[in-house]
């Protein structure tokens, strides 16, 4: 809908050639033919365009076109010519691939060229040029941003698939050995139970050592792959909120090491609502130490409505901090969004 909305925006600049139309005073039939054919182009450069942005070519749109442009260029001269390359060219480029589009924009350019007065015989065939030119240059950006948004997709998955072949492989590593061991020692417990209760008894005590140490194993394994970096990411928050055209400010006082991987996610978590829900142009994110507690704030300039229900990714943030002593407010303002956490210095991670 946004990019629907760019292209309706630069069909102002076909009125350009009508002051100077009206100037001359026509005949109310030719006025007439003029407004009907200035917006005949405007629909079929939309249907064009749109069906384009929609994965579908519209070739017949293209011809007539090119047809009601040629209608026009006698009524509206120079100027008319003038404004209609401008969406000829972008048509093209729409409709067709590369070097198809170069070289019927080359063709257009010559038409166009061989029908202008000698006034502007050469500065509005410069202009084309250069605008060609820069479709070129942009449709081989759009092209590159959708290769690299396919490999980035792509690299995502690929480090999805190997986390979680690393996770199954420790906690293979970490559990393969302390379950077989509870299983012999299970099995010889149950066959000494009747011929010797006292090593029996002595068995399943080792059973149950060893049932406690994988336990803690386990979660010394999970603590860490859910441990962040804070200043990790911050960085991915400044690249995010960039990517999204949202300004980022940091103020970062000195974060108690202990605090810092569960402010880290209150930073992943206010930075992925920001880019979702708030439609901000600014944020900025405060972290430091004040009466006791470590805190963040990420505090955004977006649309300020009534608090709504915490989302799956608030409520589940906002029972971790409790669990460690903290807590998570939030708070819509006249300016925006504010999300603070804070957590006691010394509370664990």
């Amino acid at each position: 809908m946004r990019a629907r909305s760019w292209t309706s925006v630069f069909l102002i600049f076909l009125l350009w050639p009508l002051p100077d139309f009206l100037e001359r005073g026509p005949g109310a039939p030719t006025t007439a033919f003029v407004f009907a054919g200035i917006a005949a182009f405007a629909a079929l450069y939309l249907r064009t365009v749109w069906s384009a942005q929609a994965g579908r070519t519209r070739p017949w749109c293209l011809a007539a076109l090119y047809g009601v442009a040629v209608a026009l260029t006698p009524a509206l001269d120079d100027l008319w010519i003038f404004a209609a390359l401008f969406f000829l060219i972008a048509a093209l480029f729409c409709t067709f691939a590369r070097i198809t589009a170069l070289v019927l924009c080359g063709v257009t350019i010559a038409a166009a060229t061989a029908a202008l007065s000698a006034a502007t015989l050469w500065w509005i065939p410069l202009q084309a040029v250069v605008f060609t030119g820069a479709m070129d240059a942009f449709i081989r950006l759009e092209a590159a941003n959708r290769a690299l948004k396919a490999a980035n997709a792509e690299t995502e998955r690929l480090a999805v698939d190997n986390e979680r072949l690393r996770f199954s492989r420790d906690l293979h590593d970490i559990l393969g050995h302390a379950l077989s061991a509870m299983t012999l020692k299970s099995q010889l417990a149950g066959r000494l139970i009747g011929l010797d209760p006292g090593r029996a008894r002595s068995e399943i005590g080792e059973v149950e050592d060893l049932s406690r140490r994988a336990l803690d194993d386990v979660r010394d394994a999970v603590a860490g792959y859910r441990a962040l970096c804070l200043d990790d990411e911050l960085a991915t928050a400044g690249r995010t909120l960039s990517a999204a055209g949202v300004l980022l400010s940091v103020a970062h006082a000195p974060i108690p090491p202990g605090a810092g991987s569960l402010l880290a996610w209150v930073v992943r978590e206010g930075t992925t609502n920001v880019v979702r829900h708030s439609r901000a142009r600014a944020c900025l994110i405060r972290l430091g130490v004040s009466g006791g507690h470590a805190f963040v704030e990420v505090t955004d300039d977006g649309h300020a409505g009534e608090p709504g229900p915490c989302g799956s990714g608030l409520r589940g943030l906002a029972e971790r901090l409790e669990a460690a002593g903290g807590t998570l407010r939030r708070a819509h303002g006249a300016h925006g969004f504010t999300l603070r956490a804070a957590l006691p210095v010394g509370a664990p991670r």
